[in-house]
């Protein structure tokens, strides 16, 4: 009767201490989340960079992007 008793509190004081350690706060640890730009900011970028001259070059990079990828 003794060793059930010693058994159960065993098994609570185990289960109890894992379930501390598995809810610690974690989110210091954790990486800054990612920024994403949005539509308006890639169409400001686009503008900057793709020109009457290089046109051409631009929409050449662009197929080869999307062959590499359609590959995959």
């Amino acid at each position: 009767m003794m060793l059930r008793k010693l058994v159960a509190i065993w098994i609570v004081v185990a289960l109890v201490s894992l379930g501390v350690v598995g809810c610690s706060d974690d989110s210091q640890d954790a990486p800054p989340p990612e920024q994403l730009k949005t539509a308006e900011e890639y169409q400001a970028e686009a503008q900057e960079q793709i020109t009457e001259e290089n046109v051409a070059d631009e929409l050449d990079k662009l197929e080869q992007e999307i062959s590499l990828e359609a590959d995959q």
